[in-house]
């Protein structure tokens, strides 16, 4: 193109098909679709953005982009909601949240962040490796090691970050990490640009072709995979997983940003739930946004690991160090979930009441085990309308459409956590079942 046409031009001539405003048609195509279509590389930014907008209008007008939505009143059961498809604020029951011990809300969390931001101020000043280091944050990371039966910890800002820093900081030129297909984007990101080889999700006999074929050809080889799926809310094979990295010599790290606080008879995650020795995992990385309700990630394992990660990890050496209110909050709420069992056991309570009216109504909800369901219908309009729907009528869910996962595997997924009441869950139910007759019959007028 050498010239900036309109977005309309720009959709004909990329071969777009429009909708009937005129515009990229968000119904027949996803969000990534657009944004990643390949036939965008050749062109000058502008148009790349030019044509991408088009496609968020036609969203817009088809209130496919629940983004826009923002609550005033943080992570609590319930939300309020201001969304845009109606203009005004919608009470939500929140089932969009992983805050799956409600810890956001917690007065004794609240009142260690506003300790430490009276102390410290709004800010480190400098990096971990520099100026940046408190107290705090050497205290959370020795309650993260003491947690997990580990001789060290080290503290990012944020889960992402900590998968791509340490992923990064470990591989080199001759090693090879060994991924399960879904694991966290997080981890994906953290393995650009290097060696890797992929296994189909929990599959045992793919795992170990994988490492049959990168036996003898790299120093180190790790497996890598999430303890609790965030998609699916399944759980990792870890014994046998375990057993395939001693069989092959290598070292296992276990993304358990999901499965802290939740799985495991003290909410210690993979191995507590295995009821296998905590050294069973090499490199044990998490979050502080799931469970725990406040911000940062973290890794944990043997000393000369994180002595080691701590200088050859660009995202930790680099980066200002975490905002000390979230670590404060992280570290009174950890030590509220090691001597608190009730929140988890209400959780547990929720989650066998929430699946048993799901399965009873004949919903496909794969593999999930956990506090995550998701509620495969296969359709993208279905879910995307339907998730719409729900919203507007007090029910906060998430449309999850391809290609965060496969096409047939298109999902409105929905989150139990700790406090929901009995009612709460029967509404996210039948919001539900309504949301999607709804969308049928909408999508059968059209027809």
């Amino acid at each position: 193109m050498n010239h900036l046409p309109d977005s309309g031009q720009m959709a004909d001539e990329m071969n777009f098909e429009l909708s009937d405003f005129g515009n990229i048609d968000s119904k027949k195509y996803t969000l990534f679709e657009v944004l990643f279509d390949p036939r965008l590389d050749k062109l000058p930014l502008d148009e790349r953005f030019a044509i991408f907008n088009d496609f968020n209008d036609d969203a817009d007008r088809n209130n496919f982009t629940i983004n826009r939505r923002y609550s005033t009143n943080g992570s609590a059961t319930e939300r309020n909601v201001f969304d845009p498809s109606v203009n005004r604020i919608v009470k939500m029951v929140n089932f969009g949240s992983n805050d799956y011990l409600n810890m956001t809300q917690h007065p004794d969390v609240i009142k260690a962040a506003i300790q430490a931001l009276e102390t410290y101020g709004t800010g480190s000043g400098a990096s971990c490796v520099t100026a940046g280091r408190t107290k705090v944050k050497s205290d959370l990371e020795e309650e993260i090691a003491d947690t997990f039966g580990r001789e060290r910890a080290l503290v990012y800002p944020t889960g992402f970050m900590t998968n791509t820093g340490v992923l990064s900081g470990l591989l080199r030129s001759n090693d090879i990490a060994i991924v399960d297909m879904f694991a966290h984007a997080s981890i994906m990101d953290g393995l650009e640009g290097k060696n890797k080889l992929f296994f189909r999700h929990n599959d045992m006999h793919s795992l170990e072709k994988a490492l049959i074929r990168a036996n003898g050809q790299y120093a180190n080889k790790i497996v890598v995979v999430d303890g609790v799926y965030s998609m699916d809310g399944d759980i990792a094979n870890l014994p046998e997983i375990s057993g395939l990295c001693k069989k092959y010599g290598c070292k296992l790290m276990v993304d358990e940003a999901h499965a802290f606080g939740v799985i495991g008879e003290n909410g210690l995650g993979m191995t507590d739930h295995f009821n296998m020795r905590p050294d069973t995992i090499d490199i044990l990385v998490g979050t502080m946004s799931k469970a725990i309700g406040s911000s940062g990630g973290f890794v944990t394992g043997e000393k000369n690991l994180i002595n080691y990660l701590r200088f050859a990890s660009r995202p930790y050496f680099f980066t200002t160090a975490p905002f000390i209110p979230s670590m404060a909050a992280a570290l009174e709420s950890i030590r509220i979930i090691k001597s608190d069992k009730q929140r988890r056991e209400n959780l547990w309570s929720n989650i066998r009441y929430f699946k048993s009216k799901i399965l009873a109504g004949g919903f496909k909800i794969g593999t999930a085990e956990t506090a995550i369901f998701p509620i495969i219908l296969g359709d993208h309009n279905l879910v995307m309308n339907s998730a719409q729907i729900m919203g507007t009528n007090g029910v906060l869910a998430v449309g999850v459409p391809y290609p965060a996962v496969s096409r047939k595997q298109t999902r409105i997924r929905m989150i139990v956590t700790s406090e929901m009441t009995s009612d709460q869950l029967d509404k996210g139910y039948n919001e539900l079942c309504n949301a999607i007759k709804q969308s049928k019959k909408e999508e059968m007028a059209v027809a």
